[in-house]
């Protein structure tokens, strides 16, 4: 039995309106040189390997 292929494919796509909503701008966020400083990790305490193998606070 032969199957018919279809030559034209009848697909039909919405067209893209105009959204009614208006785009929300976000305000870029201020922050301290305080609050990049703990964001980055500057002020946290370092560790080091011991004897035996365990860790110290340097």
């Amino acid at each position: 039995m032969k199957t018919k292929k279809n030559a034209t494919l009848s697909i039909d796509f919405k067209e893209k309106q105009p959204s009614s909503h208006k785009s929300i701008e976000k305000k870029p966020q201020k922050l301290t040189e305080r609050e990049l400083e703990n964001l980055m990790g500057v002020n946290r305490p370092t560790y080091k390997r011991g004897r035996g193998g365990a860790f110290r606070q340097k």
